[in-house]
């Protein structure tokens, strides 16, 4: 740790110092759109952390703030290559600046220096070490891990019917419908339309008997200006006294929003969680959503500062200002002058969705009874405890598409696993082409829904061509048969620490061509991704790190590694790679995760070199709060750990990489002759075997092999 590249200015609203970095090549820093690397050779990179509500674009200040770095230390002597890391405790307006020397420099406006540095030396390491302090990510529920629906501009419940039924007409897989703000009343949080949305309890209600589950929006902003006696999220807030007020006065500080003239709520104030919990409760009664999306929390403001003005003091007017978009820390957002219980908004304001997204957790928590799911536009150090993440209004071209890889991988980084973008784009038409690359590798997002905004065309699966959803179908099956491996990935992360998605030089550190690598990525450390991003081509040029890769779902063996590499991409497929020496839990996908949840398990074994493999598998209920605390769980290295009363079969093992002839099987050194040898793939398949994975018992499998 070197802090001598330059002095250290430490006055009231202003400090500033700086770190020598090991290496130019850095990784993290969010939320920006960038690429995965960001490499200072030869170049200065500026970068500024202030909550905004804009749509990604490059160089600029978007909805999050995660001042961490990972710094790769470059490898000199053909020594193993290590990392470190550092992250900059504060919630104050800052700038970040890289430069070639190489060093980090930090120039924030407020706050203490609460430096902390992470020794590794493995990038794991690193990871683990953060996430000690800013919390492990949280564990969703089972049923999150399906495919998502939504769209703002359904309308009507009439339009909104007509695509459920055309998606279970076309028997695609789905386990969550949303609905965006219009179907609120006149926009207003907490309620709905009971004109256009008619009946849409009953549809909750109705969905819900079959499996799915039902997700509605929520904004901060509440509205002010309702006649007496009629809005109670107001009523109530203004007598337990919860909503943001004006510098150095009791007067609420107003902004305006989708509904008009709001008030905004001090998620700080500690009576803030009990009335949210209730005016939440209250709604629940009416439609029994299940999650909780909360959006625009940066928190967003369609006029500047206040409905009339900011006052012209420090806060409002800092001495300095960071290169945030639209040059003033008021720019879209409520005054930093405003006061919160625990401080003013200038200090607070990057916290703002992190404090809702707790008060959300909590509430639904107490609602339901049953494992939160949230979704959380802006976030901060540590929301992963309490929150998923999407990446917010992207739009519908091949670029957007790349940047969601990236994005992925860094709030992985961050702690905030169950993350993904707005699969197909959220703005302008999307095209069948891209939508069809797009819901492939959407596929593998740890968070996968399909959202698009009000006055573009529908691109729910079911609305495009028959070869196109056969297409997309494919894809779907491909999730929800891994969905056994998802969970386990989403369990390792919340207990020990391990992310979920990964870029490749997680895994192979030592491999320089790994470190540029951002089109691709790993899930877990078994399976490796590499989709078509562009358009009208038929090929994806793919590094594939050196060790045994095995073609999903087909299991034949890659025969050239270590290189980059041209695959074959038609639009009928996206390239994935299982690695050598995983075992992956898999099942035979149904209608919804409910329903699929009492299929019979399959395990793909993928030998490496040397002929072994080894997995793990956690199942629980899937909605349970205190499962591991109340040890109602099967965790399973394919032996039993714990149980649970509900059967668990498995029906298929696949043996990849078995390269030779097999000319029997045994099951506990009885013959078993329901087996299948592929020769030219090298593929065992032994399949009807009915077998219970809790047997107490071990079951010996063995195959002979012709010499």
């Amino acid at each position: 740790f070197d802090s001598s590249v330059s002095p250290l200015i430490f006055a009231d609203q202003f400090i500033k110092f700086s770190t020598r970095l090991s290496s130019p090549l850095v990784y993290g820093l969010g939320e920006h759109r960038q690429g995965l690397l960001i490499n200072v050779t030869d170049q200065w990179k500026k970068l500024t952390f202030w909550s905004r509500d804009f749509p990604p674009v490059q160089n600029t200040n978007l909805y999050g703030v995660h001042p961490f770095h990972i710094n790769l230390e470059l490898n000199n002597n053909n020594e193993q290559t290590n990392f470190h890391g550092q992250f900059l405790l504060n919630s104050n307006a800052m700038d970040i600046d890289l430069q070639p020397l190489p060093a980090i420099t930090y120039t924030t406006i407020g706050g203490i220096i609460d430096l902390y540095i992470f020794t590794g030396p493995t990038v794991q390491n690193v990871i683990e070490q953060y996430w000690n302090i800013i919390g492990k990510p949280i564990m969703p529920p089972f049923w999150s891990l399906g495919f998502h629906l939504c769209r703002y501009g359904y309308n009507t419940i009439e339009n909104l019917l007509t695509i459920i039924q055309r998606m279970h007409d076309a028997d695609f897989p789905y386990d969550v419908q949303w609905t965006d703000i219009d179907a609120m009343s006149s926009y207003l949080d907490f309620t709905y339309d009971d004109k256009n949305f008619h009946g849409l309890p009953d549809l909750v209600r109705e969905l819900q008997s079959d499996g799915k589950h039902y997700v509605n929006i929520i904004d901060p902003g509440i509205s002010s200006v309702q006649p007496p006696r009629t809005y109670s999220p107001y009523e109530d807030g203004l007598k337990k006294n919860i909503f943001m007020t004006k510098f150095n006065s009791t007067d609420l500080i107003r902004g305006k929003v989708w509904p008009g003239i709001t008030v905004f709520p001090d998620f700080t104030n500690p009576n803030a969680t009990e009335w949210w919990t209730n005016i939440a409760s209250a709604f629940h009664d009416i439609v029994p959503f299940d999650g909780m999306w909360i959006d625009m929390n940066e928190p967003s403001n369609f006029v500047d500062g206040s409905s009339d003005g900011c006052t012209d003091n420090k806060l409002d007017n800092p001495p300095f200002v960071p290169n945030v978009l639209g040059g003033s820390l008021s720019s879209q957002t409520v005054c930093p002058s405003a006061q919160q219980y625990l401080s003013s908004h200038y200090n607070l304001h990057n916290m703002f969705g992190y404090f809702e997204a707790i008060a959300s957790n909590t509430a639904m928590k107490t609602i339901r009874k049953k494992r939160p799911f949230i979704l959380s536009r802006s976030t901060f150090a540590g929301s992963g405890q309490f929150t998923a993440h999407w990446t917010g209004d992207n739009r519908a071209t091949f670029d957007d598409m790349y940047f969601s890889i990236p994005a992925i991988l860094n709030f992985n980084m961050f702690g905030i696993t169950h993350v993904g973008a707005d699969i197909c784009g959220f703005g302008l038409d999307t095209t069948e082409e891209l939508c069809t690359r797009w819901m492939q590798l959407g596929a593998f997002y740890p968070f996968m829904r399909n959202h698009n905004s009000l006055g573009e065309k529908d691109q729910d699966p079911a609305s495009f061509s028959w070869e196109v959803q056969q297409i997309m179908k494919q894809a779907l099956f491909m999730r929800y048969s891994l969905v056994p491996f998802w969970y386990t990935l989403h369990h390792e992360a919340a207990m020990i620490s391990k992310t979920i998605v990964q870029p490749l030089f997680f895994e192979f550190p030592n491999d320089e061509n790994t470190y540029n690598v951002d089109q691709q990525f790993l899930i877990g450390r078994a399976i490796l991704v590499s989709p078509n991003l562009k358009t009208e081509t038929n090929t994806v040029h793919a590094y594939i790190p050196s060790d045994v890769w095995y073609e999903f779902p087909s299991g034949v063996k890659l025969q050239v590694v270590g290189v980059f590499t041209d695959l074959d991409a038609p639009l009928s497929k996206i390239n994935v790679h299982v690695r050598g020496g995983f075992i992956i839990p898999m099942q035979t996908p149904g209608a919804n995760l409910m329903i699929g949840r009492g299929n019979p398990f399959i395990l793909l074994v993928a030998q490496s070199q040397w002929g072994n493999a080894s997995g793990n598998l956690f199942w629980d209920d899937g909605d349970s709060i205190d499962s591991i605390q109340t040890k109602s769980y099967n965790y399973l290295e394919f032996s039993l750990d714990n149980a649970v009363n509900s059967p668990m079969r498995l029906d298929i093992i696949k043996v990849l990489g078995v390269n030779k002839p097999v000319t029997d099987v045994t099951i506990n050194g009885k013959f078993y002759t329901d087996f299948l040898y592929n020769i030219p793939d090298q593929i065992l398949l032994i399949y009807g075997l009915d077998l219970d994975m809790l047997d107490q018992e071990n079951q010996v499998i063995q195959w002979t092999i012709a010499n």
